[in-house]
């Protein structure tokens, strides 16, 4: 009887594996909008998510300042689709990349706070003049404003 119960949780065990892997796969294909979004502003990058679920998607958009001077930024939905929730921002240092950013030490504090009061809502969000925006980092080095949000279906 025990060894039956071994063999079951272990086949539980292989499928539950194997599925995260087929998932994990699945999650890693690239899907493209709007072509090449690297070319909305310069030192900036916005890559959608690979994982559209029921008519939404994630966009992320990592402005670097140029020059020792912040960059505005702007990020946008397909044309129909808005901004419905914004998981992550940070005016600062922030580290990791797109679905895996991690909020960096010195980043001016209520960044995620004014990009939802800005953004949500809106097929496009342009955050121009960042330094006023989003106040004082107490970074010492390059800056980068770094956001990450769903967009759905309008």
């Amino acid at each position: 009887m025990e060894t039956s119960n071994y063999r079951l949780h272990g086949f539980i065990l292989l499928l539950v594996m194997f599925l995260s892997a087929v998932l994990s796969l699945a999650s890693n294909m690239d899907v493209s909008f709007h072509g090449d979004r690297k070319r909305i502003m310069s030192g900036s990058i916005q890559a959608p998510s690979s994982r559209p679920v029921a008519n939404e998607y994630i966009v992320c958009s990592d402005h670097s300042e140029a020059e020792g001077k912040p960059q505005p930024s702007s990020f946008d939905c397909e044309k129909g689709d808005l901004l419905s929730a914004i998981k992550f921002a940070d005016y600062g240092q922030a580290t990791g990349s797109c679905e895996n950013y991690k909020r960096g030490k010195c980043g001016a504090r209520n960044t995620l706070n004014i990009v939802k009061k800005k953004c949500l809502g809106k097929r496009k969000c342009d955050l121009s003049s960042p330094d006023k925006i989003f106040g004082p980092t107490h970074c010492k080095g390059a800056i980068r404003l770094v956001i990450e949000a769903t967009c759905k279906k309008a």
